[in-house]
C-alpha cells in the first residue's frame, strides 16, 4: 500500500513513493539509493533505474507527476472545494488575501485556506511562507492530515511555480491575471517566456467550467484574453469593452471605492485598503467572486472588512505629523504604483527609501532608480536583501538611474537609511519604505537577520519625535 509521495529524499517514510526530479543544482537520481534505504516503496524517474531494488516507473516529466500522484494517494477530491488562483507581477498578494477573506466570510475562517507570499494559512495553522507557491503535493498531504479540511483555497501562483510544475495536480475554479511587468528575468529568458509561463495557469489548470478573470487594462492581459479559447472568460478594468467595467473610482488613505457596470447593472464596492492600485485589485477580486456565482452583497460585505494586507501600502502607526508607508514594491512598475498612489494623498514632500535585491535581475536596478526619481521628491538608496552580493556593488548598479541633480542620499545600512528619511520628513510629508514589505528579515551573505521595516520605522519615528519635542 502506498502511503505518501515526495520529491525530497529527506522526507521519505516507509511505504512512500520517491519521485526523482531534476533540480537546479542537483538531480534527484543522486538520492534514489538514500530514498530506498529510508523505506521508499517505489521510485518514479525520467531515466531507467535497472539497479533499483524497489519497483520503478519511468515518466517523461517527473515534476508534473508529483502533484497528481500525491492527490490520488491522499484521496483528495477537488470537486467539493472552491480553488482560486491569482497570478501576475503585481497585486497577487492583495487579491489572494481578498479571496481568502471572502471565503472566510462564506465558509468560515477554519474552512478558508490561503497560500501566498506572506503566509500559509490552513485554518488555525498559520506559517510563514518559505516560497510564494507551495508544492501541490504538500498541499494535498496537508489536506489529508487536516482535522477540518478546507471548503475553499486561495493561492498566489508564481511564474516559478508554473515553470517548475509545482501546481500540477491542482485545478482551479477561478484564475485571475492581474498584470505583467518586468520581473524575474534572472529566471525567465525574456518577457515572452515570462508571459507564456503565466498563460499556462489558464490553459492547463482550470477546471472544465473554471473562470478566467483577466485585467483588460494591461496590454498582456488583453493579449491573454484574445488568445484564450475558453468561453468562461471575464475581463475587468476601465476599458470600454471590459465585462466588469470600472466607471468611477475614489482613493484616499482610508481606502478605495469603485463603481462598476456588470451584467447590465451598476454596483458599488469599497474597502479599507489604501492606494490607487488597489482599485484594480478590488476589481479583480470582485469580478472573480461574481464569476463564481457569489452574491454582490456577500462580496461587498467582505471587501468592506479589509483594512490592510501586510506590507502592501501599509501605514505605520505613528504619532508624527508625517505619514510612513511600508510596501513590498521591488520592481520598477511596483515602485511607480506605490509612489503615484501616495502622491495625491501627500500634501508635502514624498520621500522614498529603496534598494534592490541581490542575486536577482541586475538590469532592473537603474530602472527602479529612474522610477523613484520620476515620482518622488527625495530618495535614500540603501540595501534590500543583498544575499550573496556586496551591498555597495548593488547600489553602484542602481545609481546610474538617478539624475545627478536629483536630491538623494546613499546609505548602505538600511536602518540608518530609514532614520535619515524620517529625520528629513516634516509636516504633511510622506515616507515610503519600499522593497521588503511584510518581510521580517534581511538576507545578508545568505544569513537572515531580524529586520522588519515596520518595526524599525515605528521605533525610529518615536525616537525622532521625542528629540524634536525635547528641542
Amino acid at each position: 500500500m502506498i502511503l505518501g509521495v515526495t520529491r525530497d529524499s529527506r522526507c521519505i517514510r516507509p511505504g512512500w513513493v520517491y519521485v526523482s526530479v531534476p533540480g537546479l543544482k542537483n538531480h534527484g537520481d543522486a538520492f534514489i539509493e538514500a530514498a530506498v534505504a529510508a523505506g521508499a516503496a517505489a521510485v518514479v524517474s525520467e531515466t531507467p533505474q535497472p539497479s533499483c531494488t524497489v519497483p520503478w516507473i519511468r515518466v517523461a516529466n517527473p515534476r508534473a507527476a508529483v502533484g497528481p500522484l500525491s492527490r490520488d494517494v491522499n484521496g483528495i477530491d477537488l470537486a467539493d472545494k472552491c480553488l482560486a488562483a491569482v497570478t501576475g507581477t503585481n497585486g497577487k498578494t492583495t487579491v489572494t488575501h481578498l479571496f481568502q477573506n471572502l471565503f472566510a466570510h462564506i465558509y468560515g475562517t477554519d474552512r478558508s485556506w490561503m497560500f501566498g507570499t506572506v503566509a500559509y494559512v490552513c485554518g488555525a495553522d498559520i506559517k510563514q511562507a518559505p516560497t510564494t507557491t507551495p508544492e501541490a503535493a504538500d498541499i494535498f498531504l496537508t489536506m489529508a492530515n487536516a482535522s477540518l479540511p478546507p471548503r475553499a483555497v486561495s493561492m498566489e501562483v508564481s511564474s516559478h511555480a508554473l515553470a517548475l510544475d509545482r501546481v500540477a495536480g491542482l485545478k482551479f475554479d477561478v484564475a485571475v491575471f492581474t498584470n505583467l511587468t518586468r520581473d524575474h528575468l534572472d529566471f525567465h529568458a525574456d518577457m515572452e517566456d515570462y508571459f507564456l509561463t503565466k498563460k499556462r495557469l489558464f490553459t492547463d489548470y482550470l477546471k472544465p467550467d473554471g473562470k478566467a478573470v483577466i485585467n483588460l487594462d494591461d496590454p498582456r492581459g488583453r493579449r491573454l484574453a484574445d488568445e484564450l479559447t475558453t468561453k468562461n472568460t471575464v475581463t475587468f478594468g476601465k476599458a470600454s469593452d471590459a465585462t466588469f467595467r470600472i466607471i468611477d473610482s475614489h482613493a484616499s488613505w482610508d481606502g478605495v471605492s469603485i463603481e462598476v457596470a456588470y451584467e447590465g447593472r451598476l454596483q458599488h464596492f469599497e474597502t479599507g485598503l489604501a492606494g490607487t492600485f488597489n482599485i484594480q485589485n478590488v476589481a479583480a477580486a470582485a469580478a472573480g467572486a461574481l464569476a463564481l456565482g457569489i452574491s454582490s452583497e456577500d462580496v461587498g460585505r467582505s471587501l468592506a472588512q479589509m483594512k490592510t494586507v501586510p506590507g502592501r501600502m501599509e501605514r505605520v502607526e505613528t504619532k508624527g505629523e508625517f505619514a510612513v508607508v511600508v510596501d513590498y514594491a521591488h520592481t520598477p512598475d511596483a515602485l511607480v504604483n506605490v509612489l503615484t498612489a501616495a502622491r495625491p494623498l501627500t500634501k508635502g514632500r514624498l520621500l522614498c527609501v529603496f534598494g534592490c535585491g541581490g542575486d536577482r535581475d541586475a538590469r532592473k536596478r537603474p530602472l527602479m532608480a529612474e522610477a523613484v526619481a520620476r515620482h518622488c521628491d527625495e530618495a535614500i538608496v540603501t540595501s534590500d536583501n543583498p544575499r550573496s552580493e556586496k551591498p555597495q556593488a548593488i547600489i553602484d548598479d542602481i545609481l546610474p538611474g538617478i539624475p545627478l541633480d536629483f536630491p538623494h542620499h546613499v546609505i548602505v545600512d538600511r536602518a540608518v537609511a530609514i532614520r535619515k528619511a524620517l529625520s528629513l520628513a516634516g509636516a504633511g510629508d510622506c515616507v515610503v519604505i519600499a522593497g521588503k514589505g511584510h518581510e521580517t528579515y534581511q538576507d545578508i551573505g545568505g544569513v537572515r537577520h531580524h529586520f522588519d521595516d515596520r518595526e524599525v520605522a515605528m521605533n525610529l519615528t518615536a525616537e525622532i519625535l521625542r528629540g524634536r519635542t525635547d528641542d
